[in-house]
């Protein structure tokens, strides 16, 4: 679809400017018009090389709200037609509002909700969109609705816990990396000025710290550049290099204390997305496949991919996840048993809820150790500095007595 760039007046005589996407300019004009809107004037938007630092985000809390009021409207009678149509109309941010009024012209076009949803599958995810459409076709959508607005809560709650791992430890680091900086530019050059000029032999703390300062001193502004420019590196070989993705998604499972955390957090996310596909009617292979997508992670969703291929040779689901290193050793006998039992939709929860609660207190434990860790390393930091001022000072002074 094309995207457009308008500026009109409103069915309340005030101007408003917005963005909205279209199959062309007719069914711009159409979609524009039942937002009972004028247009004044509009272009097509040209794709540029930096377009995605003017798209719009709409965030998850946006997508479960919307959830919530489909499901809860559906379950008081109301139509799905009426339902977007009011949701357009009551949603004050813009890129919303076009979204739904995108998804209500195509419905009106024919498209069923599913379809209609799929234009916008980067907002949406693809396990939505395929629990929307086993909804639409088992007549149950009120049902799929709930299990979505559930889902996706829990989700943001692990997504929260897992921003709470790498951010706080990023931040409290960061500021002791900044007063280590400011130390070695500001605060140890006079120091070491005064210590020169005392004369007498300097000790190995003193000239190390005297050669530090002056690298930091000297080479200040690409130190300050660098973290910069390695994240920029780092994030274009993310996009454009699958094998380095999968490499360093595997690093950062194997970084102690924060990788066992993370590991959990997406066991107990793909056993939570793979028992909702599976207990909606989705063959177990392509809830796998879709499952996959939700982490955020090439190297599992590679082994997920290999262990869908040994399950579709004929392999046991538990011997494929094992050989396939898809879940841990705890996990995998849980699904063991639920294979062999036929109860794998319970299993899968029972391993989601596990994984949850060993997250949830890994992170617990955790939080309350960085800020000791990192105050040991700032201390350390501030003793050399000591050591090796004061060393000369009290040479001296041992010197004249």
């Amino acid at each position: 679809m094309k995207s457009y760039k308008y500026s009109g007046i409103n069915r309340f005589g005030k101007r408003v400017t917005g963005e909205v996407q279209a199959n062309n300019s007719l069914d711009f004009e159409t979609r524009i018009n039942s937002q009972k809107i004028t247009i004044l004037n509009y272009k097509e938007n040209t794709k540029s090389s930096f377009a995605f630092l003017n798209r719009k985000i709409i965030k998850k809390r946006d997508i479960i709200t919307i959830t919530s009021q489909l499901r809860q409207l559906l379950g008081a009678g109301v139509s799905l037609m009426d339902i977007l149509k009011d949701l357009r109309e009551t949603y004050e941010d813009n890129s919303i509002r076009e979204m739904l009024a995108s998804i209500h012209e195509d419905m009106r076009g024919g498209s069923s909700l599913s379809e209609a949803l799929s234009t916008y599958e980067n907002e949406f995810g693809s396990v939505y969109i395929s629990l929307i459409s086993v909804g639409e076709k088992t007549g149950q959508l009120e049902k799929i609705l709930k299990k979505l607005e559930d889902m996706i809560k829990w989700e943001e709650e692990l997504a929260s816990k897992a921003k709470k791992v790498m951010i706080y430890p990023s931040i409290v680091a960061f500021v002791v990396m900044g007063v280590i900086l400011m130390m070695m530019v500001f605060v140890v050059p006079e120091l070491v000025v005064f210590v020169e000029e005392m004369g007498g032999e300097l000790g190995f703390t003193t000239i190390a710290l005297i050669a530090t300062s002056r690298f930091v001193g000297e080479n200040i502004i690409l130190i300050l550049i660098s973290p910069f420019m390695l994240a920029i590196g780092l994030k274009f070989l993310l996009v454009n290099s699958t094998k380095f993705r999968a490499k360093f998604d595997y690093f950062i499972l194997k970084i102690k204390i924060i990788g066992p955390v993370l590991y959990n957090l997406k066991t107990a996310r793909l056993a939570s997305s793979l028992s909702i596909l599976y207990t909606s009617g989705i063959g177990f292979t392509d809830s796998l496949r879709m499952s996959s997508k939700v982490l955020d992670n090439k190297y599992l969703e590679q082994n997920i991919t290999e262990s869908v291929k040994l399950i579709e040779e004929g392999g046991k689901i538990y011997e494929s996840f094992q050989t396939a290193n898809v879940f841990p050793a705890m996990a995998i006998r849980m699904v063991k048993v639920g294979e062999i039992s036929g109860n794998m939709d319970e299993s899968l929860a029972n391993i989601s809820e596990y994984y949850d609660a060993e997250a949830k207190e890994m992170i617990e434990k955790i939080e309350p150790a960085i800020e000791p860790l990192l105050t040991i390393i700032m201390a350390v930091v501030v003793g050399w500095v000591m050591l090796a001022v004061l060393g000369p000072v009290y040479d001296t002074i041992s010197q004249v007595q």
